[in-house]
């Protein structure tokens, strides 16, 4: 195979604005809700492969909300979104889901999840190219920490080869089903701080042969297993990227 390609991407879609009601919110686990939205439109939503993400668009209360993306832009001078990026976990012909990390009002679009409810509005931009697996890798290598789950679940659901896949959480209560994926638990250390996914990779007998590696997370979770997959396992650089999902220290979602 040829160790060089970098990771590849599907084609950009076109950008444009949705504004979907929310039909449903749900605790897929104590600090993970899933908000559930509905709408004929989202029939022309590019079909969601992967690591597929949109751009929320969260307002002060009492804004009156833009209908299309030129719209919204028009409007920037006197008031300018807030923005996030969030993977959608589903899409179904005229629903969407996107999880949220619960973690108190520390970030914006978490606070908007805590307090949303049914007949509120989603509104976001979207959606992005997705990743696309690359067939000639020889298996693949999965890592992140919760605010990833929803992307590497969708990619699992893409391969068809060997794979392995290391998922950092708070707790066991944080679990969710999701086949072939080893769970680490910070039990009780803060998100940022802990060192559970670089040790696992760090103590992991991993298959033979060069991955293709997706991750994300924490910025500097992500570059500390980097580091260890280029200068100690030799993996070639343009098969190891790193996505920063957070950091640390910084306002996140």
């Amino acid at each position: 195979m040829n160790t060089d390609q970098p990771r590849r991407r599907s084609r950009r879609p076109e950008p444009r604005l949705w504004r979907v009601p929310v039909v449903a919110v749900n605790r897929v686990t104590p600090k993970m809700a899933r908000v559930t939205a509905k709408h004929e439109s989202l029939t022309l939503l590019e079909d969601v492969r992967t690591d597929q993400n949109v751009m929320l668009y969260l307002y002060p209360e009492g804004t009156e909300l833009p209908h299309t993306l030129a719209d919204a832009r028009s409007r920037w001078a006197q008031v300018r979104p807030l923005t996030r990026t969030y993977t959608l976990a589903r899409h179904d012909g005229d629903e969407v889901d996107i999880d949220f990390v619960l973690h108190g009002d520390s970030g914006p679009a978490s606070a908007w999840a805590e307090r949303v409810a049914p007949g509120d509005e989603l509104i976001f931009v979207g959606p992005s190219p997705a990743y696309q697996p690359d067939p000639a890798a020889d298996w693949y290598l999965l890592a992140g920490d919760e605010t990833a789950l929803p992307a590497i679940t969708a990619i699992i659901k893409a391969l068809d080869k060997p794979f392995r896949a290391y998922v950092e959480v708070a707790d066991a209560a944080e679990e969710q089903p999701v086949d072939g994926v080893t769970w680490l638990h910070r039990d009780g250390v803060p998100p940022g701080e802990s060192t559970v996914l670089l040790e696992a990779i760090r103590a992991a007998e991993l298959p033979a042969g060069v991955p293709e590696v997706w991750m994300a997370g924490e910025r500097a979770a992500m570059l500390a297993v980097r580091a260890h997959l280029l200068e100690d396992r030799g993996y070639p650089r343009p098969r190891v990227r790193p996505t920063t999902y957070w950091r640390r220290g910084e306002s996140g979602n």
